[in-house]
Formats: structure tokens, sequence, C-alpha cells
């Protein structure tokens, strides 16, 4: 299996250029397909697929040479489709004539079929669903983030079938991919009597399914057409024995997806904004008397309110539910956003009970932007799982992992789902909480006043919050005046402000002024201060009993929130007197003082302000020299052309052909490269400056400095979106062109001198963008060499680089300061061990058009 990988793997990368490696997913499956047919065909008598003589793989390898090859293989597939029933609807939805219908095409098209040709599977024998298996991973695993379908990594499907755990009968999957689910399930338990039933909306997905399982020696399963589940339902009259799902989370429909009279939705119509609990419904439905079943859902079906409330709630009570599991973020190949498990039965040992686990601690990275859960992992939560469902006696829940709780818990707490709730927090039960008062018993509510049309007002985000339990008072001198929308409410005097979205209450008092200000995304709050003193208050809120109850109660997906009710239940310790309150407050903030004074080291910080004007003109030198050694390399570059035609350069000719770089081009970059230089040495001074800023989308701009920017033959530049964190917003951020161009220059510059130092090896330079809890990150990390030890926490030091010719700095210091006054938050990566070991991570604000 390894060395037709490997292969597969050199031949793509051998066409780089002529087209993306993704793209060529269905054509390799349906070539490697074609030969382990004729490789079957000949091996055996009997066979599950007939191959016709011109799908025969020795006729098409001695028509290799013909300039019609790539027609006649398509035919080959077409044929072998219409000749086959088991492959009916396989081969032609990949619309294979309108992808590779270019004069272009035939060569690369000749080079895999050429490739394939090597592959022997007479001698090795594989199950061709292994086969299929282990190249759709190997792609997913390329795509990463860019894929557009979902595919449920192998310790998600792993959990949720050891959750299932099929005994015998009939198992459906109506949103079933490429089938990974059937084929683990297959592996799992290969003598039980299954039988699988699968449905998918896109058809060139459900073609792979096919192909994959078109080998199997018995008709097990079943698919039937490409349409839309909840609209087009192709086993209507199924009751299976079991219901095995990963739909796409949060889905939204379109009006006549949905209808009223439809039998699924007994527990209430779901609003087409979500389809999570259409899936649900779906699911139960579709549940024989006895049937179980297992979904993979976005954590807003938790927790999420109105119609889906009121259909949540009805499900609970027909006591359906049978456990929930909470997962970590980052475990899946598209999205960062953390999932739940759902176990819907209907025949529950545990009767009016729900099991609450919370995973979302567990498992581990496996590269910068992904996590798995391992072996153990899956048997910790599985056997608790089963304690549970076997009516274990000797099951004791874990604090802080998992929770047996009655529906009539459930019910009180608003039934809502989300397992924090319910699990006791670990750290609490250490604080004797019995004389302790609810929050509610020291804030009066506010009702958010509406802004007034005619008014300007200075705008209040998050941000803006205090984040310093000693510097809690907001200072409005940073705040200007700003587009405000309908969620943005006036703010009143003499109140306290806290963040309702986020994992930090950021709590901050705003005294009496007469300035205009609008707040959202926060809640306002009237203090007794015959109770509690404001000092007080405030430092008691970032206590971690504090901050393990709004754990507790956190809702939402991407971005935690806690409601206003829940926050007014946490529990405060409150001293009966003013005076305690005030002394311990004064005590316990000088205690932080010194902290804080013996962390910094106040003599080694006023040294380096000592130093920094010394190093400046460092830092100015830096820069100029990264500008001249881009002048050097336009200057190589064109020099090796005209050495190459004999003393001429003509403006049109193609120095890069993957991405099109002419003559012309480098010589304009040469000269924008002179130009910059003039301008820092015209420059030469102690003061930044700073073009006026914008609202641009950032993709755009990203591909526009990948154009013009540094070309080179030892690395490459990908840039991957995760589209589908931004919910159809747009990637739109506030900066200027030339600022956020000098951060791409510098930045992989800063990677080409002291990162690309193996010329024999091909480097990444990989810039991934995606909106995640309230921020747009936008991620560069190369496949360099790791930074020198200690480095990444000094690259706001001027002047300073990594390398062989210095060790103190990375020489990013204009890239901080940048980012710093675009008001960006600024990251650096440092993981020597990763396959992506250096990093930088920007948080811009999400702006609006």
């Amino acid at each position: 299996m390894d060395s037709f990988e490997n292969k597969f793997w050199n031949t793509l990368n051998s066409i780089r250029g002529y087209r993306d490696i993704g793209d060529l997913k269905e054509l390799f499956i349906s070539l490697v397909f074609l030969k382990f047919a004729n490789d079957k065909f000949i091996q055996f008598s009997f066979n599950q697929i007939e191959v016709p003589n011109n799908a025969k793989w020795d006729f098409l390898y001695s028509k290799l040479n013909n300039y019609d090859f790539v027609k006649m293989l398509l035919d080959a597939f077409y044929t072998l489709e219409n000749e086959n029933e088991r492959l009916n609807k396989s081969f032609s939805a990949f619309k294979f004539e309108y992808d590779y219908n270019k004069k272009e095409d035939s060569e690369f098209i000749i080079q895999l079929f050429g490739a394939v040709s090597e592959f022997n599977f007479i001698e090795n024998e594989p199950k061709f669903s292994d086969v299929i298996e282990n190249l759709i991973t190997h792609f997913v695993r390329y795509e990463g983030r860019k894929g557009v379908d979902t595919t449920t990594p192998q310790s998600i499907s792993q959990l949720m079938i050891e959750l299932l755990n099929p005994q015998k009968g009939s198992i459906l999957d109506s949103t079933c991919g490429t089938g990974g689910f059937f084929q683990q399930i297959s592996v799992n338990y290969p003598n039980r009597n299954l039988y699988f039933y699968g449905q998918e909306y896109n058809a060139s997905t459900l073609a792979i399914a096919k192909l994959r399982f078109a080998f199997n020696e018995e008709d097990s399963i079943q698919f039937g057409e490409a349409s839309n589940t909840l609209r087009d339902d192709q086993f209507g009259d199924l009751k299976a024995d079991y219901v095995l799902m990963h739909p796409p989370f949060n889905l939204k429909l379109l009006s006549n997806d949905l209808r009223s009279y439809d039998p699924r939705f007994e527990f209430g119509l779901p609003p087409t904004r979500n389809a999570n609990f259409a899936w649900i419904q779906h699911a139960i439905y579709h549940l024989n008397r006895t049937g179980k079943a297992v979904l993979l859902l976005s954590n807003s079906s938790l927790s999420a309110g109105g119609s889906e409330g009121q259909i949540r709630k009805n499900i609970i009570e027909a006591d359906l539910v049978e456990a929930i599991i909470a997962l970590p973020s980052q475990l899946l190949d598209n999205t960062s956003i953390p999932a739940s498990i759902w176990v819907l039965n209907k025949n529950k040992p545990q009767k009016e009970k729900v099991l609450f686990i919370d995973a979302s601690t567990l498992g581990h990275m496996v590269n910068k932007v992904q996590r798995a859960l391992s072996n153990e992992n899956i048997l910790e939560i599985a056997s608790n799982f089963w304690a549970i469902q076997q009516m274990d006696s000797s099951f004791i829940h874990k604090v802080g992992f998992s929770k047996l709780t009655s529906i009539s818990e459930i019910a009180d707490r608003g039934f809502l789902l989300t397992p924090g709730r319910y699990i006791d927090v670990e750290g609490l039960l250490d604080i004797d909480l019995s004389n302790t008062q609810e929050l509610g018993s020291l804030l009066k509510d506010v009702k958010p006043s509406r802004i007034a049309p005619d008014k300007e007002y200075l705008k209040l985000m998050i941000k803006d919050l205090s984040s310093n339990p000693d510097s809690y008072q907001l200072n409005t001198e940073n705040l200007s005046i700003g587009e405000l929308n309908s969620n943005f409410r006036a703010l009143e005097n003499d109140v306290l402000l806290l963040a309702r979205a986020g994992t930090n209450l950021k709590p901050t008092f705003y005294a009496s002024s007469t300035k205009e200000i609008a707040y959202a995304n926060m809640y306002e709050f009237k203090v007794d201060q015959s109770k509690v003193s404001i000092e007080y208050l405030v430092a008691e809120l970032y206590k971690d009993y504090i901050k393990s109850q709004i754990e507790s109660f956190n809702m939402g997906a991407a971005m935690p929130r806690i409601r206003r009710e829940d926050l007014l239940k946490i529990r405060i310790l409150v001293p009966s007197t003013i005076k305690e309150q005030t002394e311990i407050a004064n005590k316990e903030r000088e205690i932080r003082f010194q902290s804080l004074a013996k962390d910094l080291g106040f003599e080694k910080e006023i040294a380096k302000l000592k130093s920094a004007q010394m190093k400046d003109l460092g830092s100015k030198k830096h820069n100029i020299m990264q500008h001249l050694n881009n002048v050097k390399a336009s200057a190589d570059v064109l020099s090796k052309m005209m050495k190459l035609n004999n003393g001429i350069l003509r403006s049109d000719e193609i120095i890069d052909p993957k991405r099109g770089v002419t003559v012309e081009k480098r010589l304009l970059r040469l000269q924008e490269s002179l130009e910059t230089v003039i301008y820092y040495v015209h420059n030469i001074t102690n003061e930044l400056k700073y073009d006026d800023a914008e609202i641009l989308n950032i993709i755009t701009l990203l591909k526009e400095c990948k154009e013009r920017g540094i070309q080179g033959e030892q690395f490459s530049v990908e840039i991957i979106v995760e589209n589908q964190s931004f919910q159809g917003s747009e990637p739109l951020v506030n900066i200027s062109k030339n600022d956020f161009e000098e951060i791409y220059i510098n930045i992989l510059e800063n990677a080409i001198n002291h990162g690309f130092v193996d010329e024999n090896k091909s480097y990444i330079f990989r810039i991934s963008i995606a909106f995640i809890d309230g921020y747009l990150e936008i991620n560069f990390e190369n496949n360099g060499k790791p930074f020198p030890k200690g480095i990444a926490e000094r690259y706001y030091v001027k002047g300073e680089k990594g390398g062989t010719t210095a060790g103190t700095g990375i020489g990013l210091w204009k890239v901080s300061e940048i980012a710093n006054h675009f008001d960006c938050k600024l990251e650096v990566f440092d993981e020597p061990t990763s396959e992506f070991p250096v990093g930088f991570k920007f948080k811009f604000n999400l702006k609006a058009r």
C-alpha cells in the first residue's frame, strides 16, 4: 500500500503548477478503480465488476501516444459504468468532460495513467474499500480546511461507532459522504450481520462512495439517489435499528425544504435558519421501537432558544436523549469550532436520566490546526457511557468529566444540554460556597436604552473593557465615534459593565460623565454599594472559582457567551462589612503589585529602555538590507535570463511558468524595491509613519501580496481560507495596503533568510485565514528551521534577528509596531518539533462595509 501511495504523491508533486492536487481526487480515484477492476478481472473468473474491451488497461496503455487519449479514457469510464449496475451514476457524476477539455490536460493525465500502471493489485490483494479509505485520508490531509466536503476525522468516527456499538440489523446514514462510517463499522465488526443505507446530497461525493464498495461480495449497502435528505428522503419508510450521522453544521435551508405536514417533525417544525433540529428529528423518525442514534452536531444545538429550544424541550421530555458528549475544538478538518455528540435511544436502560460527558479538554494536537482523540481518550469516554447504559452500579460520576442527571434537573435549568451546567467543576468542591451570595443580590439590572438617531456616540466594544483588576475604570480617551448598528445601546452613568461574550467578564466601572457612549455585547448593572465595594467586587470577579462558574454557564459554538439570568446566578464570597472588603482588596492589590514587579524585573526593563535608541538604527539598517536583498534577488534572476538568451531580455518572456511571472513584472518588482530603499534612507528617523487605514478584503490583499511579492524555486506560498467560519460575513479588516504588505514581506523575508536554509528541501510559507472567537485570524507559518531557543518571546525587540548572524531576536520589531498601530493582536508560534515550527498569528477585528 505504501509503495503505490509514494509513487502517487511523487507523481502529483512533479506536476504541481498544472493543476491543484485537490482537483485531481476524482480522476485519480477513477484511475485506481479502473486498474483494480482490470487486475481482478485478470485474476478471477467471477468478478463483481465486468470490464469491457475498451476499458481494458492494456488496450488503453497501447493508446497513450494517441492525440485523443483523454477522450478514449473517458469513454472507458462511461462504458464501464453503463455495463455494471453497481456503478450507476458514478463516473458520469464527475463531469470529466468539462474539467479536462484542454490540450494541456493530456500531458498530466498521461503521467497519472503511467504512474497508476505500476500499481499491482494482483500481488498485494488489498480490499478496494481500504485503498479508497487511504486515498481519501491523504487528500483530506492535503486539502485541510480548503476542503468543501466535510469528512469525519478517524478519531471522532471511531468514538461515534463505539457509542453506537451495532450488534445486528440496519444502519442508516442520511449524510453518508463517501461512506466512511460504513467502512469503519465493517472493519470494526466484520462478523456482524449489518445492512447499510446511505444518502448523500453531493453527486460526486456519492459516486466515490459507490466506487468504494463496488467490489463488496455481498450487497449489504444500498445507496439512494443524490438528493437533499430533508426535502427528498430516499428511505422514507425505513425504520432502522441504528442511525449514524454527521450532518453539515448549522445548515441554512430554503423555505420549501421543510413542510409542516412532514411526519418526521413530530416535535416541532425547525426554523429554516438552522437545520440542526431537522436532522435530530429525522434520526428519531427513522428509528424502530428499540432503535438508537448517534449524531455529531455543533454546540449551538445544546442551547439554542426560540423554536429550537422548544423542540429540544419536547425531545427531552419524551425521554429520547441518552447522552450528550462535549468534544474539544479543532477536531474537524474544515472548522475549528467545537462540536458535541448526541446519543438518542428509544429503549433507554436509564429512564428519565441523561448522561453528560465533558471531553472538551481531551485530545492532542497532531499539527498546527488539528486535534485528535487518542485511543485512551476514546476508551475513557466510551467506558463511561457503557457503564451507564449497562446500569453498572459501580459507576460513580467523575468530577469535571461526567454526571448522570435527572430530566427534572434539566427542566430546572431551562432544558439546556450544555454538559458544563451539570457536571461538578473541579476546584469548586474545595470552596465553601454555603456563605456566598448570588451576584444578582448585589447587582441591579439596567434596562438598555436605545440610541438616539440624531446624536453622535463614542463606540464602546468588549475589546475596550479593562482586563486588569487594578485599572477597572473605563478609559473613554481610547474611544472614538464610529458606525453603530441596531445592537448598540446608550450607556448610563455609574454602572458596572460585564462582557456577555468570550471567557472573561472584563468587569469595568463607568462613572459619571457628560459624554455620549454607545455599547454592544455587554451587560450594564447598578452596584449596591451599601453591600459591596466596587474595588472588592471587580477583583473577586477575576478569581478562579468565579471563572469556573462562568465556564459551566457558557453557551455557543464558535464564541462562548453567558446569559444574563445565568450571570446573576454566579455565587460570590462577600465579607459582611465594607471595611473588611476594603482591607482584603488593598492587601491583594499589594500582593499583585509585588508579584508583577518581580516578574517584570524593573531594573532590566530600565536598562532595555536606555539601549533602545542605540538599537533603533540597527533596525533601520535591517529593513534596508531586507529590501536590498530583494533587489539582488531580482537582479540575479534577470541576469540568468540574459545569459540564457544571449544578452537579450524580452518583456513578455515567462520567468516563472507556475505563477505567470514575466520579465516585465520582475523589473517592476525591482523598481518597487529600489523606491522602498530610497524611502527608508530618506527617512532615517526615530519616527514611524503609517498610511491611512481603509476597509480591505484580506483574502484579495493577500493574493496581491503573493503576486507582487518575492518568488523562489526553494519555497511555495499557500493561502488557505476557512470559508465556513465566516458564516456569510466578508473577511474585511481596517489597515493600509502598504503597511499590510510590509508585514507580509518582512515575515516572508525572515523565513527565507533565517528558516529556509536547506537548499535541497522544498519549503512552504502557509497563510491560513479564519474567523475564530470574534476575531479574523491570519496565521503566517512555515516549515523552515525553528527559532533559536527563547527568541519567540523577543520578537518586539528592535534591530535584533535570529539565525547565524545574531541570536537575540527575530528582526520583526516593525511588524509588531504595525500590528499595534492598527489595533491587531500579534502572537508568535514556537513549536520546534512541529511540521510547521515557526508561525505568527494576527487577530483583527472583523469589519463591516
